[in-house]
């Protein structure tokens, strides 16, 4: 793979980083990959950042970090035996992900070798200013929600870890396909999360990045990817030194091999941007109960990856419907996100197949407050899709290697 002609401009309302991607082991056309910053989008309410800190007045060139890691784990996925950048990306992040694919390699479906990665001759230059500032990704789903309010309760105002600035992003949930922009559900999700930014004063950055748009494979954004996408977009949006959170998906106790890893985020980090993958230490259920103290973050969950529109959850999906009942086991009745949280069991035979993947383990954390609402029917449904995961998990699938074989998700991408 080769990542080329990277380039920068910035224009009052945005800063737009550009590079050409080139694969030369597969007959994959080439594409321009870009990064978007925007200072506000159309109709949204848009935030002000702090004097002298708006990122779009700082740029420091097309920022390689960005393009090596949005593309390296593409390139290993399709088995690319190099990954040749056209910029100087920092050594930190270089030897990060070589790391980081020896995790994701040991959790099978990707090539044992990892391309090289090849630079140009140029020094990577780091800038003295220690100071730090700290932002974090924020969609309206709990994960993001609950670590904002965590913040908050643990930094002070002025500490640099206090979160002042969130990214939004288009183009991984919403406009994750180039035929359907989802212009106006992103403008809708983006007026959603304006009374948690007025709230809590964070400055609500809107990014816009192609990445999806490369060849992949079936599951790997999900298994693999999303991590080191978030962070090519951290890398791209950020000026100057800074910490990144990523909120955390699932329970240290239930450390499923994903693309968002406890042991993979820090390994995306830089000498200018450390990455901070924050929350695992609690489960779903906790989140959600904290959140219900939260007025506000409660009325701005969004978690729907199917809604269209105006609409922020369709309610229906697995998703929706698993929200909607950890809400019920933490005691909220009813929502503007979702209206009640107590479902027809109809519903859930239709929206979650068994068996149902990782997501089972999620609903494990649900039983014990779902049996004590008298929810028996609900909780025997529930426990069959969670045996089914445990089985499959403990069976290696045929040729698997000595290190495989308890991966849930390994060979979904040959």
């Amino acid at each position: 793979m080769l990542i080329k002609n990277l380039d920068c401009t910035t224009t009052e309302d945005m800063r737009r980083l550009s590079a050409t991607v080139i694969w030369e082991d597969h007959d994959f056309p080439a594409q321009e990959l870009t990064f978007e910053i925007c200072r506000q989008t159309d109709d949204a309410e848009p935030t002000q950042p702090e004097a002298g800190l708006d990122p779009l007045l700082a740029s420091d060139g097309p920022r390689p970090d960005a393009f090596l890691a949005g593309c390296f784990p593409l390139a290993a996925v399709h088995g690319e035996a190099r990954v040749r950048i056209d910029g100087s990306p920092c050594p930190m992040l270089v030897e990060g992900l070589q790391t980081a694919h020896g995790w994701w390699s040991s959790w099978g479906g990707m090539p044992a070798s990892a391309p090289d990665i090849e630079t140009s001759a140029d020094a990577h230059t780091v800038s003295a200013n220690r100071w730090r500032r700290a932002a974090a990704f924020l969609s309206g789903g709990v994960d993001g929600l609950h670590m904002l309010m965590r913040n908050r309760q643990t930094y002070r105002p002025n500490d640099p870890a206090c979160i002042r600035d969130v990214l939004f992003i288009h183009g991984f949930d919403i406009g994750k396909r180039a035929r359907n922009p989802e212009d106006q559900r992103f403008r809708a999700a983006l007026r959603r999360l304006a009374p948690v930014a007025a709230e809590t004063g964070v400055n609500v950055i809107a990014c816009r990045t192609n990445l999806r748009h490369l060849p992949s494979k079936p599951d790997f954004w999900t298994y693999r990817h999303n991590g080191a996408a978030l962070a090519a977009v951290g890398h791209a949006a950020l000026c100057g030194p800074a910490f990144l959170f990523i909120g955390a998906s699932h329970h240290l106790a239930d450390p499923v091999p994903m693309g968002s890893h406890p042991a993979v985020d820090h390994l995306l980090s830089s000498q200018r941007l450390q990455i901070i993958h924050d929350g695992s230490r609690f489960t779903r259920l906790e989140k959600v109960r904290e959140l219900a103290t939260w007025p506000t973050g409660l009325a701005a969950l969004r978690v729907c990856p199917e809604t269209s529109g105006e609409e922020a959850n369709c309610g229906r999906c697995e998703k929706c419907l698993r929200t909607r009942l950890e809400l019920l086991a933490a005691g909220v009745e009813e929502t503007a996100a979702f209206g009640p949280s107590l479902t027809p069991i109809e519903l859930w035979d239709e929206a979650v197949p068994a068996p149902s993947g990782h997501r089972a383990i999620m609903y494990e954390h649900l039983l014990p407050a779902l049996r004590a609402r008298g929810l028996s029917a609900l909780c025997r449904a529930l426990e069959a899709r969670i045996d089914v995961y445990r089985k499959r998990g403990l069976q290696p699938p045929e040729g698997a290697g000595p290190n495989q074989g308890k991966s849930i998700n390994q060979g979904i991408f040959g």
